[in-house]
């Protein structure tokens, strides 16, 4: 019985541990009224001045995803992006550069 509890407090212990990634889900705008919508099946959906872009996105860390847009605009590979939440924003920087966005309402 005593080694049940020892296994149920590490299993506890773990699991308290493994926190989830970011939840990004949803519509969200930069500076220049850019929408990036992040799907839960891991699919995005970007629309900037008139064009749509799609591709995948899945989180390789709990703050960090790769990011794979489909056709030319993902010719140059896979960006890999650290992900920051704050209350209704959100930072994706890659190679030191940022893009600021707002949750859409």
């Amino acid at each position: 019985m005593k080694k049940i509890l020892v296994f149920i407090l590490f299993l506890s212990v773990a699991l308290v541990g493994c926190s989830s990634s970011v939840n990004i889900e949803g519509s969200w705008v930069d500076y220049d009224n850019s929408v990036y919508t992040f799907y839960k099946d891991g699919t995005i959906i970007i629309e900037s001045f008139g064009i749509k872009l799609s591709g995948e996105y899945e989180f390789i860390e709990k703050d960090t995803i790769k990011l794979e847009l489909d056709g030319l605009w993902g010719i140059g590979g896979a960006t890999i992006f650290e992900v920051e939440k704050s209350g209704n924003q959100l930072t994706l920087t890659s190679s030191g550069q940022s893009i600021l966005l707002e949750k859409k309402r």
